[in-house]
């Protein structure tokens, strides 16, 4: 049964400033953002950031991976800011001071500048930030998985977001084996009833056969304080129906149902029960 944490769900089946309020144009309701297909680029932990409002993470021309800004806050622990007039984002995280401006390849690491190899853009009417800057002037623990294209946050003490933290709080389940199942893309499908239709496609990367009953894939949506809470299924059990045998290196795909009003995050496991 579909877990709901809020009133309001119970119609549910990379790489001088304002306040966080002023970060996004974007309206917290807007879902047109919502992307059709998506490729999956950010790991944090366990967990797969489908989708971050008010776009999903993605891989830029010069082949280097943005995040929207808001994500270090709401995610990750930062604290951000950003100033219209200026196009300049500011991010504390890490112990670090960052900024960067809109368009421009220069930024600064706590007062020092900095060239990059591209530049932040302002994409579905908010700024996202080129992460490679951030993971080459901190301590933080990562690696970039240049086969699969997914870069991979191995750092568990940035995962505390409220998001991640609901996602945490209701995984009941305590054996479970990560780094088996690998996300691969995800596509969304707007139906008339005020839902949206989620399938994530996963590869069975372990070199083995999957039994049936024992891959386990749980995406989780967070709602914006217009909407509310988050849903999700239980994560004490596997998907239902469960998922069937997967052969090695062969991909499956699981479907749910989501309220479409103020989505915010699309994260997401994917791994095997033990």
């Amino acid at each position: 049964m579909k877990r709901l944490i809020s009133a309001f769900l119970c119609i549910v089946s990379f790489f001088g400033f304002s306040q966080l309020n002023n970060v996004s144009a974007a309206t917290p309701t807007n879902t047109s953002s919502l992307p059709t297909y998506s490729l999956v680029y950010l790991k944090a932990g366990p967990y797969y950031i489908l989708y971050a409002h008010p776009t999903a993470p993605f891989v830029d021309q010069n082949d280097r991976l943005l995040i929207p800004l808001r994500t270090f806050d709401e995610l990750f622990g930062g604290s951000v800011s950003y100033q219209t007039n200026t196009k300049t984002a500011q991010v504390i995280w890490q112990g670090h001071t960052f900024k960067f401006v809109v368009g421009s390849e220069k930024a600064e690491v706590d007062g020092k500048t900095f060239s990059m190899d591209t530049k932040p853009v302002i994409k579905d009417g908010s700024i996202s930030l080129p992460i490679r800057l951030f993971l080459n002037t901190t301590n933080l623990k990562y690696h970039w998985d240049s086969v699969l294209r997914v870069l991979v946050l191995d750092d568990e003490s940035i995962l505390v977001g409220k998001p991640l933290m609901d996602f945490k709080g209701n995984d009941l389940y305590p054996k479970n084996i990560d780094n088996v199942l690998q996300i691969e893309n995800y596509t969304i499908k707007k139906s008339q009833n005020g839902n949206f239709q989620l399938n994530i496609t996963a590869k069975n990367k372990s070199g083995n056969d999957i039994p049936a009953g024992k891959a386990d894939i749980h995406p989780l949506v967070s709602y914006g304080k217009v909407f509310g809470g988050f849903a999700t299924d239980s994560y004490s059990r596997p998907n239902y129906p469960a998922i069937s045998e997967v052969k090695s290196g062969e991909e499956v795909t699981v479907t749910q149902n989501f309220p479409l009003h103020d989505v915010e995050y699309i994260i997401t496991v994917a791994r095997i029960f033990s």
